[in-house]
């Protein structure tokens, strides 16, 4: 089945042997799996959001080049095609976020690096990509006007913008002028709400589709707390996208069984399947219709209305998805 992949966190997404060959140029000592994987990846639930986001600073910490990202986006590429056959495929990443560590690093030089590995991935295979620019809640308003000025650079095609990072802590409405600007210039607009297990939390699915714009929610599987935002929801025919491996191990729910996919999907709202952060959490977006199948019994049928409530919900152009999302591959020398 050809796949949409709509919510995938690009630096997240990295390899894990290419995680492992940068870390040892970083000098970290890390002889053994369990280090390894004690320094970098989730495998089991953390019991908070705020421990995860943590933990994503190690890996940030060793991409030291920006060069580098032209690898990890290609290799993400590579990889959701290879293991998921996925053909739409949106990868995110905040530039604030990856370079607030590295001040050697420039903004523009990464974006050009990120774009060189997306295109040879799209010439190699049939996969179209689209990038989604991050605007972190932990950052000010000011600093966030210049991440929207530069997502809104045509040189450097960006196809949406997102809102990410500690949600409980930071309300979402300081940061509503920066996404009426980006709408209104031609971006997709797609906030991560709802997210966490915090009562009252889907409040803010309700402030970014009525004051943000928001064509997408990220994660927003909180939704189910309030019957108001479940139709709000199937009103306006709003997608979530849903990341139910990354959604246990945030503690967001308690596990497979428990993740409101099967409820939300019951309900006539727009669910897509999603991978969050495929590399750190050891998934893969096959992976992810696996253990929806197990838990719940969804159908052939059902996992095709997903992908086709995800696939006419990309940002990427029409003309664009209509050429790649029925392609055959045909093998190129690499």
């Amino acid at each position: 089945m050809p796949k949409v992949e709509l919510h995938c966190h690009l630096e997240l997404a990295i390899r894990q042997s290419t995680l492992r060959e940068f870390a040892g140029i970083s000098g970290l000592n890390l002889s053994t799996n369990e280090a390894f994987s004690e320094a970098f990846l989730i495998q089991e639930p953390m019991g908070e959001l705020k421990s995860v986001l943590h933990k994503f600073l190690n890996t940030r910490n060793v991409i030291k080049q920006e060069d580098w990202m032209e690898r990890v986006a290609f290799e993400a590429c590579e990889d959701m095609y290879l293991l998921s056959n996925v053909r739409i495929l949106e990868l995110r990443y905040a530039p604030s976020f990856l370079l607030d560590h590295h001040h050697h690093m420039k903004a523009d030089r990464l974006q050009e690096a990120i774009l060189r590995g997306v295109q040879r991935a799209e010439q190699l295979y049939p996969i179209a990509v689209g990038l989604i620019c991050i605007l972190q809640r932990t950052k000010s308003v000011e600093e966030n006007k210049k991440w929207v000025d530069f997502a809104l650079q045509p040189e450097n095609q960006f196809i949406g913008l997102d809102l990410a990072d500690n949600e409980v802590d930071f309300d979402p409405e300081p940061f509503v002028p920066l996404f009426h600007k980006a709408k209104n210039q031609g971006l997709g607009i797609t906030v991560h709400a709802g997210e966490p297990n915090v009562p009252g939390i889907s409040r803010n699915i309700r402030t970014a589709i009525e004051q943000m714009g928001a064509d997408r929610i990220g994660h927003g599987l909180q939704a189910v707390e309030d019957p108001d935002v479940m139709s709000l929801l199937r009103k306006r025919k709003i997608p979530l996208e849903l990341c139910p491996t990354s959604n246990v191990l945030t503690g967001a729910c308690n596990s497979i069984g428990t993740h409101p996919f099967k409820s939300l999907l019951d309900a006539g709202v727009q669910v897509t399947i999603n991978t969050d952060d495929p590399g750190i959490m050891c998934t893969s977006l096959i992976k992810e219709y696996h253990l929806l199948s197990k838990a719940f019994g969804i159908d052939l049928k059902s996992f095709e209305n997903c992908n086709a409530w995800a696939l006419d919900a990309s940002f990427i152009t029409s003309t664009k998805k209509k050429s790649i999302w029925n392609k055959r591959f045909e093998s190129k020398p690499s």
